[in-house]
């Protein structure tokens, strides 16, 4: 179950995301998806589709924060998850080689404000509409059902935004949109007009012909904590080829930890029934019976800790099961004194229907490894012959429920092609990717 988590959360970024900090030079400029309309009562195309469709919308004003709408909620109760003001750690990201920001550079602090001052209310109806019917070999199985869980009638409330950085990066008061299809989370969006910055944000092309053509403020709130990410949109031009591409300046309150999908919210939230902290809590220290290969038996002790302030927490939908993913810190010792490895998990809490905790599973987050010797003073695992082998690394996954677990432990010996070792080695090439091989192991239970 653990892996449909880390499934949906993927093809969701995916979606979404689309870019990501990447960079796409194109033939021509990317076309700007339409905006739902701002007022009164009128039909139209969001721009997201699949190739065999699109969300076509309908926006229908509404009178006050205390009006009932479609959804079962109002846009008091929106409006109460946002309106006021958060702190949190913000994370400028690294230089580029295309565009980069200053003069704020690594860990900072960003204040945000939302006010609502009277702003128009909507209830925007979305739903997807097929263009032509769907044939066997279409490339994206189920992109209607994707598209239509994209899809998301939701209520849109104008707001002002007030947004600052503690180095005076930026110190804006702009225009926002807050949106919600579910009361326990809402998203912002805001754009900052690049020619009236009041903060000290500068952008320092790297490359000729690359240029910033606008900037977006995206973030949300749950449960008193906020997060959200300063997203460029680049243009590119050498007078005969044009291009676009996308980068991401800044997040907040991390950098990467939710970057695959989810809510990032600190560990003690519960928007579920449960928390990241109920988790680790339950299952900090668990002890079992470890089973070698060879059949022999010794005891194991598991303790495990957050690797993060924040988990990432998804409420579920149709391509998207609830539940948690925390990154930790997984300790495994055993009595015979052959293993005493720590090692980075990711553990998934899982929810059922009322979000209550069904079960949590963790697997290693990195395959690659190490030198052969240094094998044993990297992993702390001995009694494996691993010469022979490029890298040697190990792997646990496992189950918690209820304080106690189930798993097991490879070691693995990795024989790794120059082309993954130097890339630049096979420039254009093919690559057959890195052979493991299983070297032993074992497996525990209570």
């Amino acid at each position: 179950m653990s892996s449909s988590l880390r499934r949906s959360s993927s093809l969701r970024r995916s979606s979404v995301r689309a870019g990501g900090r990447g960079l796409l030079v194109v033939a021509a400029l990317l076309a700007a998806a339409c905006t739902a309309p701002q007022g009164g009562s009128q039909t139209g195309h969001d721009g997201l589709g699949t190739g065999n469709g699109a969300c076509e919308e309908t926006s229908i004003v509404v009178g006050s924060l205390e009006e009932a709408t479609a959804l079962g909620f109002t846009a008091g109760e929106v409006l109460a998850q946002a309106e006021g003001t958060f702190e949190s750690p913000i994370v400028w990201a690294p230089p580029d080689d295309i565009v980069n920001a200053g003069p704020e550079q690594g860990e900072g602090e960003i204040t945000i404000n939302v006010a609502h001052g009277g702003g128009a209310i909507r209830f925007v109806e979305s739903r997807f509409v097929e263009s032509r019917p769907r044939e066997s070999n279409d490339e994206m199985e189920g992109g209607p059902a994707i598209a239509g869980d994209l899809c998301k009638s939701r209520i849109e409330i104008d707001v002002e935004l007030t947004i600052a950085t503690s180095g005076g990066a930026l110190a804006e008061t702009v225009p926002a949109i807050l949106s919600s299809s579910d009361p326990r989370h809402v998203a912002l969006e805001a754009e900052l007009d690049l020619d009236a910055l009041s903060g000290s944000l500068v952008f320092t092309p790297q490359r000729e012909g690359w240029a910033l053509a606008d900037l977006t403020i995206r973030g949300g709130m749950a449960a008193g904590a906020s997060w959200g990410s300063i997203d460029a949109r680049l243009e590119y031009s050498d007078g005969e080829v044009t291009g676009a591409g996308f980068r991401s300046f800044a997040s907040w309150p991390t950098a990467e930890t939710c970057a695959r999908g989810g809510l990032p919210l600190p560990l003690d939230t519960a928007l579920l029934a449960f928390s990241a902290a109920d988790v680790l809590a339950e299952n900090a220290e668990v002890a079992a019976t470890f089973t070698w290969d060879d059949g022999t038996t010794t005891r194991i002790a598991l303790s495990l800790e957050a690797a993060d302030d924040v988990a990432c927490v998804s409420l579920g939908g149709e391509f998207d099961e609830a539940g948690v993913r925390i990154p930790a810190r997984l300790h495994l010792v055993t009595e015979d004194g052959r293993v005493d490895l720590e090692t980075d998990v990711d553990v998934y809490a899982l929810a059922d229907a009322e979000g209550r905790l069904v079960d949590a599973s963790f697997q290693s987050v990195q395959l690659r490894g190490v030198a052969p010797d240094d094998f044993e003073a990297t992993y702390g695992i001995t009694g494996f012959d691993v010469s022979g082998y490029d890298e040697a690394s190990s792997t646990v996954r496992g189950t918690f429920t209820g304080g106690s677990s189930t798993g097991a432990l490879k070691v693995l010996g990795l024989t790794v092609p120059e082309c993954v070792r130097d890339p630049a080695s096979n420039p254009g090439g093919g690559c057959e990717g890195i052979d493991i091989t299983e070297l032993g192991g074992g497996t525990w239970a209570p």
